[in-house]
C-alpha cells in the first residue's frame, strides 16, 4: 500500500494516527484539552459518520515536505548505504482504530521519519539537534504502531548540496522508550473512548 493513494486514505479514515499524537497528548497551562483536541476528535467522529476522509488543506511547506520526501531517503541510504523499505498504513497491535505510517522501515528494529523543513529551520536544526516534541511523539507512537527499537529522525534540503553538500542532510536516531509509548497508549485508548461516546450519542439521535 502506497501512502497518499485512495486506498491508504481508507485504511486511516477515522482512526488516530501517529502524526496526529501531539493533538492528543498536549494540554493547556490549566491541564485541559487544547483546541486541537477537540478539533482532531470532531474530525474523526465526522469521517465516521460520512465514510470519507475529510479534506485537509495542503500548505506550501507540506507540498514541499512532500515533493522532497524521496530525495531525502535516497540521500539517507546512500550515506548509510542502508535500503529503506517504503510502507503504508500499520495498525497499532493492541489498540483498534488507531496506527502509522511511517516514512519508511529499516532492517527488522528500525524506522525512518523525514522531514524537509524551510532552509532556515533546517540551519537551525543543523546547529541545535533539537527536535520538536510534537515529533518525538510521532516517532514513538510509529514504534509502538510497528514493534521496532529505533527511528532515525532526518531533517534534509536540497539547496545545500551545491555548496555544503554535507549539510543538506542531519540525522539524529531516537531509542525507543516504553514509557512514554505507555502513557501514550493510555491517552489514545482514552481520545477513542471519548469518541466512542460521542458516536453513540449521535447514533441514538439519528
Amino acid at each position: 500500500m502506497q501512502q497518499r493513494t485512495a486506498e491508504w486514505f481508507q485504511a486511516r479514515l477515522g482512526k488516530v494516527t501517529a502524526s496526529n499524537i501531539s493533538s492528543i497528548i498536549n494540554k493547556t497551562a490549566k491541564g485541559l484539552p487544547t483546541s486541537k483536541y477537540e478539533e482532531y476528535k470532531f474530525q474523526l467522529i465526522t469521517e465516521r459518520l460520512m465514510g470519507k476522509t475529510v479534506s485537509s488543506y495542503e500548505t506550501p511547506a507540506m507540498r514541499w515536505g512532500n515533493e522532497h520526501e524521496d530525495s531525502a531517503i535516497e540521500e539517507y541510504s546512500f550515506l548509510y548505504d542502508t535500503p529503506v523499505t517504503r510502507c503504508g498504513f500499520i495498525p497499532h497491535p493492541t489498540i483498534e482504530m488507531a496506527g502509522a505510517s511511517p516514512d519508511g522501515l529499516i532492517g527488522d528494529e528500525g524506522l525512518i521519519e523525514v522531514k524537509c523543513p524551510q532552509p532556515i529551520t533546517h540551519t537551525r536544526f543543523l546547529l541545535s539537534g533539537e527536535i520538536k516534541p510534537e515529533y518525538i511523539l510521532q516517532m514513538q507512537f510509529q514504534m509502538a504502531c510497528t514493534g521496532r527499537k529505533w527511528c532515525d529522525f532526518v531533517s534534509y534540503h536540497p539547496w545545500f548540496i551545491d555548496e555544503s553538500p554535507h549539510l543538506c542532510i542531519k540525522v539524529i536516531r531516537i531509542p525507543r522508550d516504553d514509557e512514554q509509548i505507555e502513557h501514550i497508549n493510555k491517552a489514545v485508548e482514552a481520545f477513542l473512548a471519548e469518541i466512542e461516546q460521542e458516536m453513540q450519542i449521535l447514533t441514538k439521535a439519528a
